[in-house]
């Protein structure tokens, strides 16, 4: 059983502060709807203003979400029945350095809110709340790396999850809610200490393991595989010396993405289902679709979204900013110059950011798709993922005849906009698309025959006799009509904007 970063003792009587007086509805209470969205924008002078009443929340939130000093005696009450000693003792508080009868937090102790329960994490405190350089085995909390993977995580029930590079336990968290065992695994010990405390914090048993990626379950497979890397591109920064445990994995370029997405697939139950953020390289050479494709073993679909690009600059100043470093000093100037003399050594023009999903299949052919998905899609986005799977796998089985018999169904939201160009004649069509309103938000640009098309499609219907009329209107054959229109019709079907109508 690993240890917690807290004594067990602790983390319980912790548990019975927090579901008191440190949970969403005692927030709300203090904060209201402006201080809400003044936390959530990371707006901490506005949230600082309204919590100096000195009541239990009010102290928690100052101590926790603010990174304050606050005054021994409010401390000793907000936090019973843990006793304030004990805290100080356990290392969750510790006296204030600047002096006087006051104690700010050695931790960060993060509420949680959610639609139908509250979660509380521990991890160590960031750079904005207790300024300066990060320690090497600084364990992250909820950001928004953490964010974006949960939202976009699959939450089918599954039997078994695996969280790789658990950290504090923000992903093993929701995994809880919908799989029958949770694994984590963390090659830092640090890590492993703080998600054990957070399970327990939350009345939760995770089985947690000490290795590096795959390495601790490489004879096992599950049904739900999430993992937030430490995905960083750059020169190899190793965790042990000269990086972050929660960010650098010590091989250069993207190999550790590389290496995971290899590995995953056979980590996995058929049927199974991997989601992991991975950064990777857009070199001068070739294109970055044929880098991330070339990663892939046979036997999976996959889905890669492409979310974000940073030029080099870019990159390298956005991860010194990530552990405190401050622009101007002489660390600064020479980490970035490290890091873009690496890009320049290596011809690397630009590092994508993003999201790959897999799911085995073990039939074929697999279907591989990257693409940039820039547009601002519906959070949370997992069941749209999971449900394209569903559809790649249910057009796989469909050979063209079988696909015309199909009936299909336009999907509700769909709106279709027309661009028009003034010229002598009046005004002349010269662009429609179709976009989805919600869910991934689809903007495709279509023809009149297109649009039609999925007009007809309004109601079930059989896609055949769609395709009929279409022919008798253009005067062309159906097997002219079909070769041209067919690839179409299964792209609107893999993105939703038709949808299989099961019967």
């Amino acid at each position: 059983m690993t240890a917690g970063v807290l004594p067990s003792e602790v983390v319980d009587r912790l548990a019975e502060t927090v579901h008191d007086r440190y949970h969403s509805a005692a927030q709300a209470a203090v904060l209201g709807l402006a201080g809400e969205a003044a936390l959530s924008r990371s707006d901490l002078a506005a949230v600082d203003r309204l919590t100096r009443g000195g009541s239990p929340t009010e102290t928690l939130i100052r101590l926790f979400q603010l990174g304050l000093p606050v005054d021994a005696g409010s401390a000793r009450d907000a936090l019973a029945p843990l006793p304030l000693a004990d805290a100080v003792a356990a290392g969750l508080v510790e006296p204030d350095p600047d002096g006087g009868d006051r104690v700010r937090a050695a931790l960060n102790l993060q509420l949680c809110p959610d639609q139908d329960r509250d979660c509380w994490l521990l991890s160590g405190l960031p750079a904005e709340l207790r300024p300066g350089r990060l320690r090497p085995d600084h364990v992250l909390g909820v950001g928004a790396a953490a964010r974006t993977l949960a939202q976009a995580t699959v939450r089918d029930r599954v039997g078994s999850a695996l969280d790789v590079g658990t950290g504090c336990g923000v992903q093993a968290l929701g995994l809880s809610r919908h799989s029958g065992s949770v694994t984590g695994t963390d090659l830092s010990e640090r890590a492993l200490a703080f998600a054990a405390s957070t399970a327990r914090l939350n009345g939760l048993s995770w089985r947690l393991l000490a290795g590096s990626l795959l390495e601790p379950v490489a004879d096992e497979c599950f049904d739900l595989i999430v993992c937030n890397p430490p995905f960083i591109v750059g020169p190899g920064y190793s965790p042990d010396t000269d990086g972050y445990h929660y960010r650098d994995s010590g091989l250069a370029g993207d190999q550790v993405c590389a290496t995971l997405v290899a590995g995953l697939p056979g980590r996995l139950t058929v049927g199974g289902t991997a989601q992991l953020l991975a950064n990777w390289i857009i070199d001068l050479d070739q294109p970055w679709p044929d880098r991330v494709a070339g990663w892939l073993p046979a036997g999976c679909d996959a889905w890669v979204w492409q979310r974000e690009v940073a030029d080099p600059g870019e990159y390298a100043a956005l991860w010194l900013r990530d552990a405190g470093e401050r622009p101007g000093t002489a660390r600064w100037q020479v980490g970035y110059d490290r890091w873009l003399d690496w890009f320049a050594e290596h011809r690397v023009a630009a590092v994508g950011m993003g999201l790959i999903n897999l799911r085995r299949t073990d039939t074929g052919p697999s279907r591989v798709v990257c693409e940039d998905v820039r547009q601002p899609v519906q959070q949370p986005s997992g069941d749209a993922i999971g449900q394209w799977f569903d559809r790649v796998a249910w057009l796989r089985e469909r050979t063209d005849r079988a696909l015309l018999a199909a009936t299909v169904q336009a999907a509700p939201d769909l709106v279709l906009q027309t661009g028009s160009v003034l010229d002598p004649a009046g005004w002349q069509s010269v662009r429609r698309t179709v976009r989805q309103s919600h869910g991934l938000r689809w903007e495709l640009e279509v023809d009149e025959a297109v649009a039609g098309l999925i007009a007809g499609c309004a109601n079930p219907a059989p896609l055949r006799p769609r395709l009929e009329l279409l022919a008798a209107a253009t005067g062309a054959s159906l097997t002219a009509v079909g070769e041209a229109l067919l690839p179409v019709l299964r792209d609107l079907i893999e993105r939703g904007l038709l949808l299989p109508v099961a019967g």
